[in-house]
């Protein structure tokens, strides 16, 4: 879905609400994300299994590096952390 619109229209808050919406992910989504978010060390020690859906707004000024992933330390972007859950480029 792509929203399109002037700023302050609220397409960020519909897309906010749309996790609200989203059915919960099954257990292989919710695996999927927890290992991106586990390689990329966003993980603490005692944490477990990411039951719910990632929602991801980056600044507008996002380097394309941090956007897509990569760099001389590769790490997942922004995008592969949104996986299964809800991305906004403003």
């Amino acid at each position: 879905m792509i929203l399109i619109g002037p700023p302050e229209a609220g397409k960020t808050m519909l897309a906010k609400r749309l996790l609200g919406i989203l059915p919960r992910p099954s257990l292989h989504e919710a695996l999927e994300v927890t290992k991106i978010h586990s390689v990329c060390g966003f993980l603490g020690p005692n944490s477990s299994l990411i039951s719910s859906r990632p929602f991801r707004s980056p600044h507008h000024t996002v380097s394309d590096v941090a956007l897509v992933g990569g760099g001389s330390d590769p790490i997942a972007g922004e995008i592969s952390l949104a996986q299964n859950g809800v991305f906004i480029s403003g």
